[in-house]
């Protein structure tokens, strides 16, 4: 099953209003190790392919200026903070990853939990369709625990991924926190699922604004680098 089949029958199985295509950005560029985002919802309220927008002009800054600058982490190791993130260095970044919606209904700025949980257990099997077809080397979820709703991590373990290790967590380089991942098997790999903050994140552990919390959280993608991938350049 390729993108293409699989959104036809997701499609065709439930009622979407404004069905948001995602996926791999851009299959000509998407770098090993595979790195796949995943977020909530879209603040859409028509049917789009982000993918498509992505490809073009790196969609909207709030949330894809802090992806691009975490792709660079992840698949560059480059230790300067890449203040550039106007829409063609946004776009060339995010052309190298995958990136999807646990729900895939666009809504408002703001992901119900009550529905994105719907979503998460009735659509299980076709999330885990699409994370297979990304094929990752890892997986980062967009969205911790907050006003009840489960972080994305969580949501994954809990209703989608079939198989994962317990919890374990390693220490911020940057924040007086922890970060949580544990490890699944996608495609018969074992690949890790990190568990961090939303990009479009305001406060964290008191830090606020562009350089007291967005560089702290470059420099801890460096880390998980660092951690997770230091052996998996150029294949995995």
């Amino acid at each position: 099953m390729n993108f293409d089949e699989l959104f036809t029958k997701w499609k065709s199985e439930y009622s979407f209003n404004a069905f948001i295509r995602d996926g791999i950005v851009d299959p000509a560029h998407y770098d090993r190790p595979h790195i796949l985002f995943i977020l909530r919802d879209m603040n859409c309220r028509h049917e789009r392919d982000l993918c498509a927008d992505l490809r073009r002009d790196g969609s909207g800054w709030r949330t894809w200026n802090n992806i691009g600058r975490w792709t660079k982490a992840l698949l560059d190791g480059d230790g300067e903070y890449p203040w550039d993130m106007s829409s063609p260095s946004r776009a060339a970044q995010l052309r190298r990853v995958a990136v999807m919606n646990l729900k895939k209904e666009g809504g408002g700025s703001r992901a119900s939990g009550s529905q994105l949980l719907d979503a998460v257990q009735m659509q299980h099997g076709k999330i885990l369709e699409e994370i297979c077809l990304c094929d990752p080397g890892m997986i980062i979820c967009c969205g911790l625990a907050s006003s009840g709703i489960k972080g994305n991590a969580a949501l994954l373990k809990d209703h989608v991924l079939p198989v994962s290790t317990e919890w374990a967590s390693f220490q911020s380089r940057t924040f007086d926190r922890d970060w949580q991942y544990y490890f699944t098997e996608i495609n018969k790999k074992q690949i890790p699922v990190i568990s961090f903050c939303h990009p479009q994140v305001t406060n964290l552990n008191c830090s606020r604004g562009h350089e007291n919390l967005f560089i702290p959280l470059f420099q801890d993608m460096l880390y998980i680098k660092e951690l997770f991938l230091k052996n998996t350049a150029g294949s995995e």
